[in-house]
């Protein structure tokens, strides 16, 4: 359809050109001269109809219409004028062309229906209805195949002459009718008809049609095979059916024979203007330069005054890196003054910004706005050139006039582009993140801007702390484009402190050193990352270096400092063993000093929360807990561990209620903190509330991965409860994932609490077939003994054997780790007492006492040394805690040998048997003084008055005294006493059986208390990983002023917004010579890492106090919620100091 609308233009210019024909007849000369007019007239018409800034025509030019003569029109005998016509061939050139038409061929042409003939002159005056926005439409497509360089339209791709001279054939009627469904876009029915005329004749107009239809439909092949065969047939047909030939070649991607097609045509037609421009234009794009550079120069020479010409001179010129040259070219191309005069005027300017001319660029770029201050693409050009000379608000004034007027969808793409890259140039992202936005109502090409705008996103999603989406969307820029040297730095500095705040170290170090030269925010980023890595590799000397730099660099950030102090307790925590105290408060202390330091430059809640911690682990439980309280003061969030290291710092100091309300928080706040049930249970446990003890510890084996660790603890835990059978399954549960000699001793202490003796010897025997360990075979031989005597029925025999295996462990110092020496001792009076042996079981009773005495004597006094009380606290005196008897002064009968009541009991036996009445009487008597239990000491005073009427010969029997059977008053159900035999006691008056047994049990059985002490994994857990992550963000420029978040100011004081006040240089200064000394050791180290240019102390600068506009802060930075009611707050707090 466009290459035939295109054909009609041409013979409308052709028309427009008969005016200077002359005939030899006058009146035919006349007549020729008025069609002409008429023509041009309805052409023009045509054409200002059809153009976009023209206003709409008057009614009179829209009521124009064109028709054919009827076929009826008989036009007047005019043989006689005409034959010499038809004989006389035509020798003008149209057009400097050399088409010259026979006779016949001409007369044959002529005479058609819809041909007429007037005042002896013949022609033929075709009309056809087209719409000129299309034409221009189609003509700018393929213009752009010749690398859009020509201003030349199809009109000047037809023969003129051709067009004249063509004979009409016995089909004209069937070709028009084709033409005319071509005007109204009918090419399948047009291509149609033209088959059809080409099945019964070799039509050559015909075929011309047919293969336009196809170059209309893209059938390239169908295309070059019609105009082939024209050419072929008829070599001097239409010129321009070369240049259609050549097109199509070229769309089949053929470019040679595309050439040899323009070659052929410029032999058949000598100095044929467009083929030699198209021509060079098809060698321009093959970068076969100096052949075009000779088309161009040949079509110069045809036609000196057409600017086409020279522009191909140019473009020449500049890719032959000839720029001097190429200017010269596109003067002259300037000073043609024709159409291609602003087309010249661009290409020049082009040229000038290439050879940084700036001034002379701008000069002509007035020029081109000077004929269209609306033209998009010379105002995004106008502002290219002031960007290249620094001219920042001029460039954006005119990038924003590119995008006002709006005629250029390429030159607006790029005005947003260049826009964007001004933004992002000063750091405004949100900003560039707008005007990138524009592009959404605007019809723009958004791959030009589709990686500002993926890049934009990513920034302003870090800007919010977004950051997986930010490093997301970075990720797909340089995964899925080809990003520019403009991009690349900034987008590999951005992901880089994405992945940092990931606290993905490694994968930010890689990001950064991907870049040779890094800014400021970067480079401190890098050192804190690289430091961080060497602290987790355990290369504490190194990350200690880094650190240093780090901190000489921006030496106002509190975090080198903290990750300085975090590093030194990895190392401590790595490294130096846990029994070696001097050490350990050496680094420690060095730790909190760097804390300190770095408190005084920002009192953060993480910062204080794990100098607490280390506080907690020397000991220091009052200054810890005052910075337990100031994080959870300062945190922005409850924070589940700051509410459970300050319970347990709470519980340490036996300030158990408060200890319960902080775990409980903590737990409310994250139920998967288990080690809070853990310890909640002890504190519980502290409180005597053994049920929410038990709870807390169910709760705690229901969530915590089981392992052997885990089981015995839970099965001390459940000991001290109470709860024997639960203790008893987690110790198994331990014993059957992991043999252990320990949770054997544990579990047979546990089996002899609920006395199954039986299960408790198996336990001891296997401790004893795996280690033959002493203890264990002190134990097992006493609980044989015991069981073989207590079920021996007065038999002496076992009596002795129990005697002599006694009287071996004692000789040879040794002790059970369930029977110790004064239970051993109370055992050997016990056997002896049943032998009879009453003084030697008196002597061994009075030794098992004194031991135990002095023992509770000496943990007393341990109780009342402070600081030896805070080391039990913290687990430094296991060992002691391990083995604390109970206390003998305790009215309690369970899980104890004896205590202070049954121990003047058993004495007044033994001396009621050796007839040592008064001395039986002494003891009784201390008993019924130190005795609280109104029964007993009812029970007692009977029974000392029977012993003092039973020496009284004078006094008579009292009947109720003699109704006395037994003399029993402590418990004895499921006590060992209870199994052993009666004895009767010798009376002189009364003669009932008063029988008696003595008082004991089995020993106590000591498991671990499950004391709060400090947690040693919070120690542990330590590392530089902890600091929260706050690197350098490379959109804030750092200045005397504060910080520069764009081009437009803001003062603020830190990334958390908080201003400090400076210290003074001895406030730095750590005057500690021990802590100075680990310094220079330090440095001294550090120096074979080439640190040694770094001072190991720098001033503390702080920010000053600056006004904050709340309002115009938020406008410019778009906080979102959570940072703007931290803001208030800070702002808050400030304006109440």
């Amino acid at each position: 359809m466009q290459y035939f609308e295109l054909y009609q233009q041409v013979n409308s210019k052709f028309r427009n050109r008969m005016k200077n024909v002359r005939d030899s007849n006058s009146f035919s000369r006349f007549k020729t001269r008025q069609k002409s007019r008429e023509n041009d007239q309805n052409s023009q018409i045509l054409k200002l109809q059809s153009q976009q800034n023209v206003k709409k025509l008057p009614p009179k030019a829209q009521q124009v219409s064109f028709h054919l003569l009827p076929e009826s029109y008989q036009r007047p005998k005019s043989k006689p004028m005409v034959q010499p016509i038809l004989q006389k061939h035509s020798k003008r050139v149209l057009d400097e062309s050399h088409n010259y038409l026979t006779t016949k061929y001409q007369a044959n042409k002529l005479i058609k229906q819809n041909s007429f003939v007037k005042n002896r002159s013949r022609k033929m005056h075709s009309v056809s209805y087209y719409h000129y926005d299309s034409i221009q439409k189609e003509n700018d497509e393929f213009c752009m195949h010749f690398n859009n360089m020509s201003n030349v339209s199809f009109k000047d791709y037809i023969d003129v002459e051709s067009r004249a001279n063509k004979m009409p054939s016995d089909k004209s009627q069937e070709i028009i009718e084709g033409k005319k469904l071509l005007s109204l876009g009918q090419t399948e029915e047009a291509q149609k008809l033209f088959e059809e005329i080409l099945q019964v004749s070799n039509n050559p107009e015909a075929r011309y049609l047919n293969g336009l239809c196809h170059l209309s439909k893209s059938e390239f092949s169908e295309a070059i095979a019609d105009l082939s065969l024209l050419i072929q047939q008829q070599p001097h047909y239409k010129r321009n059916a070369y240049i259609l030939l050549a097109i199509a070649y070229k769309k089949s991607n053929c470019p040679n024979d595309a050439l040899n097609t323009l070659t052929l045509a410029i032999k058949q037609f000598n100095k044929y203007f467009d083929a030699y421009i198209y021509r060079g234009k098809l060698l321009l794009k093959m970068k076969q330069f100096d052949r075009a550079l000779k088309d161009f120069t040949s079509a110069v020479e045809i036609q000196p005054k057409k600017a086409i010409s020279y522009i191909g001179q140019a473009d020449c010129y500049r890719y032959m890196n000839q720029p001097k040259q190429s200017v010269q070219a596109c003067t002259q191309a300037i000073e043609c003054q024709d159409s291609s005069f602003r087309q010249a005027l661009i290409k020049r300017t082009l040229l000038y910004i290439d050879l940084k001319e700036y001034d002379f660029a701008l000069s002509d770029i007035q020029a081109v706005l000077e004929e269209d201050y609306c033209d998009s693409e010379a105002l995004y050009i106008k502002g290219f050139i002031c960007t290249k000379k620094y001219q920042i608000q001029e460039a954006f004034l005119a990038y924003e006039q590119s995008i006002k007027h709006n005629n250029s969808k390429k030159a607006v793409s790029k005005s947003l582009y260049e826009i964007a890259k001004i933004k992002i140039e000063q750091r405004d992202f949100y900003e560039a993140f707008y005007q990138l936005s524009r592009a959404d109502y605007l019809d723009v090409d958004e791959k030009i801007l589709e990686k500002f705008k993926i890049f934009t996103d990513g920034v302003t999603f870090l800007m919010k702390r977004k950051f997986d989406e930010g490093v997301e969307a970075l990720t797909t820029l340089i995964t899925k484009h080809q990003v520019t040297d403009f991009l690349k730095p900034l987008i590999y500095q951005y992901r880089a402190y994405g992945y940092f705040c990931q606290s993905q170290y490694q994968k930010a170090l890689n990001d950064l050193n991907q870049l040779t030269s890094l800014e400021k925010p970067s480079i401190y980023n890098k050192l804190i990352a690289e430091g961080i890595l060497a602290a987790v590799a355990n290369q504490f000397e190194q990350s200690q270096g880094y650190f240093l730099k780090a901190q000489k660099l921006v030496p106002n950030k509190m975090e080198p400092y903290f990750y300085k102090a975090t590093t030194l307790v990895k190392f401590y925590s790595y490294l130096i063993p846990k029994d070696d105290i001097e050490k350990k408060n050496k680094f420690l202390n060095d730790a909190i000093k760097y804390m300190d330091l770095a408190v005084k430059i920002n009192e953060q809640s993480n910062l204080l929360f794990y100098r607490g911690i280390v506080l907690f682990a020397q000991g220091r439980l009052d200054d810890s807990l005052i910075d337990l309280d100031k994080a959870i003061e300062k945190s922005e969030d409850h924070v589940a561990k700051h509410f459970y290291v300050r319970g347990l710092i709470q519980a340490c100091r036996e300030a158990f209620e408060p200890a319960v309300n902080d775990l409980t928080i903590a737990l409310n706040l994250d139920e998967k903190l288990l080690d809070a049930y853990l310890n909640r249970a002890k504190v519980f446990l502290s409180l005597g509330d053994r049920k929410s003890a038990y709870y807390d510890a169910q709760k705690y084996k229901e969530c915590k991965q089981t392992d052997p660790q885990t089981d015995i603890l839970l099965g001390n835990l459940f000991f001290q409860i109470g709860a024997y059978e639960d203790a008893i399954q987690s110790y198994s549960d331990s014993i059957s994932s992991e043999k252990s000699l320990q949770v054997l001793y544990f579990r047979a202490k546990t089996y002899l609490v609920i006395k199954e003796l039986n299960s408790s010897m198996l336990d001891l025997q296997k401790i004893v077939e795996q280690s033959n360990d002493i203890h264990a075979i002190v134990d097992l031989n006493l609980l044989q003994q015991l069981k073989n005597t207590s079920t021996a029925n007065n038999d002496q025999n076992l009596f002795q054997e129990g005697l002599q295996c006694v009287n071996q462990i004692l000789k040879k110092g040794a002790e059970g780790r369930i029977f110790k020496k004064s239970d051993i001792l109370f055992y050997r009076g016990l056997f002896q007492f049943y032998l009879k042996q009453y003084d030697s079981a008196q002597q061994a009773m009075r030794e098992s006492y004194k031991i135990k005495e002095e023992q509770q004597k000496k943990e007393q006094g341990s109780m009342n040394d402070s600081d030896q009380y805070i080391l039990d606290q913290l687990n430094q005196t296991q060992k002691k805690l391990e083995y604390k008897s109970k206390p003998l002064e305790e009215f309690e009968f369970s899980d104890r040998t004896y205590n202070l009541f049954e121990y003047y009991f058993n004495r007044s036996a033994i001396h009621l048997l050796l007839g040592q009445i008064d001395s039986a009487l002494h003891y009784l008597e201390q008993l019924q003084e130190n005795i609280q239990q109104l029964e007993i000491q009812e029970h007692l005073s009977l029974f000392i008055q029977l012993l003092k009427e039973d020496q009284n010969p004078k006094s008579e029997i009292n009947p109720e005294l003699s109704k006395l059977t037994e003399f029993i008053i402590f418990p004895q159900h499921n006590r060992l006493c209870s199994i052993y035999p009666i004895v009767k006691l010798p009376l002189k008056k009364y003669k009932q059986n008063l029988q008696l047994r003595l008082s004991f049990c089995l020993p106590t059985v000591e498991i671990p208390e499950m004391s709060i002490k400090f947690d040693d994994k919070l120690l542990e857990t330590i590392s530089p990983t902890v600091v929260e992550n706050k690197p350098e963000a490379p959109w804030i420029k750092r200045s005397a002023e504060g910080v520069i978040f764009t081009d437009n100011v803001q003062i603020v004081e830190d990334l958390d917004l908080q201003s400090t006040t400076r210290p003074s240089k001895k406030q730095t200064e750590i005057e500690d010579p021990e802590f100075q000394q680990f310094e220079d050791q330090l440095n001294h180290a550090i120096e074979k890492y080439d640190y040694s240019e770094i001072d190991q102390q720098d001033d503390i600068i702080e920010q000053p106090n600056q006004a904050i506009d709340l309002q115009q802060l938020k406008q410019n930075l778009m906080l979102d919620s959570k940072i703007a009611d931290k803001l208030n707050s800070i702002l808050q707090k400030k304006a109440q100091n």
